[in-house]
């Protein structure tokens, strides 16, 4: 495998290069080697990795093991994971579907295609899927047989006004130019179309309790973590505004890995510390805290926040 490379790099919206230092610490998800560093720019406040992982070495950091990768959710051999996993697709295509009740479907940065399947068994939806991880979209196409585009959205040729729905799950903050990524988004969308997309939630209740632990920092494979007003302003440049903002799920789970990463830290990788996060994430202290959880992602202050944004009609090519 490629061994990673590092660059220094301005910030993507407002082109700056002045910053100051937020947090630094290592791989705390994979254990791959590295020390990574965050920074605010000074001119407009975005929070980005810098230095970063170059694209052309950036798939060091995505190993096999890595989650995302997992298998159908119909393989799945665990019957009460296989129910949580499809829950939550299912739960990301009615929040979809109370904009738009079908068309067709980009997922950009699809993985393994189990949400392009939710989708696409629903008999509504024209799927597809862009994946710069070769295997991955290999697994889709002979798994699920949906087409897939192996690169991103700036290096696969997609056609103009043509998708009525746009998806980016987790994916937007691990991108080198997200400001590319969001033109893009704007012009193959139909007018009217909606991008729905999943960034790390920077008014969590997990950020404020776990600090440099949170899950969100997830160094070095997030690379950007805008705030939920500068992502507004971000999006408003393409004329993509905002309709809702919605924390649909995945309070707990991060909350156990926030929980892992400080354990490790305090107490080592020891028997203990795996005990302890084994009793957090079991299922009677699942079902009891549940209460709990719900109310952080219906306040929306679960580690992760979800966008709704619509494109507004287009004119000779240009934004009304």
């Amino acid at each position: 495998m490629i061994q990673p490379e590092f660059e220094s790099a301005h910030c993507d919206f407002c082109g700056s290069l002045r910053s100051c230092v937020v947090l630094e610490g290592p791989d705390r998800l994979l254990g791959l080697p590295g020390w990574f560093r965050v920074v605010r720019c000074v001119d407009c406040g975005l929070l980005r990795q810098d230095p970063r992982p170059t694209a052309r070495t950036m798939m060091f950091y995505y190993p096999p093991e890595y989650e995302p990768y997992s298998i159908a959710i119909d393989d799945e051999p665990s019957f009460l994971k296989k129910l949580d996993r499809r829950y939550g697709m299912l739960k990301r295509r009615r929040a979809i579907e109370r904009y738009c009740s079908g068309g067709r479907l980009l997922d950009v940065g699809c993985a393994t295609g189990n949400f392009m399947y939710e989708m696409a068994r629903s008999g509504n939806w024209e799927v597809e899927g862009v994946e710069p991880n070769a295997e991955a979209a290999r697994y889709i196409q002979e798994r699920f047989g949906f087409r897939v585009h192996i690169g991103d959205l700036l290096s696969v040729n997609l056609p103009e006004n043509y998708y009525d729905v746009v998806t980016m799950w987790d994916v937007f903050e691990h991108l080198h130019y997200p400001t590319a990524n969001l033109e893009i988004v704007a012009r193959i969308l139909k007018p009217g179309g909606w991008f729905v997309f999943s960034i790390p939630n920077l008014r969590s209740l997990d950020l404020k309790l776990m600090g440099k632990y949170w899950i969100g920092w997830e160094l070095p494979r997030h690379l950007y973590y805008p705030s939920m007003e500068l992502m507004e302003s971000m999006l408003s440049r393409f004329g993509l505004y905002i309709r809702e903002w919605k924390c649909l799920s995945g309070a707990y789970v991060a909350f156990l890995l926030s929980l892992r990463f400080w354990l490790e830290d305090v107490i080592g990788k020891t028997f203990l510390a795996r005990f302890l996060v084994y009793i957090a994430g079991s299922l009677i202290v699942r079902v009891g805290t549940s209460p709990l959880f719900y109310l952080i992602t219906i306040l929306n202050k679960s580690s992760i926040i979800t966008g709704f944004a619509q494109l507004q009609n287009k004119i000779g090519g240009h934004h009304e």
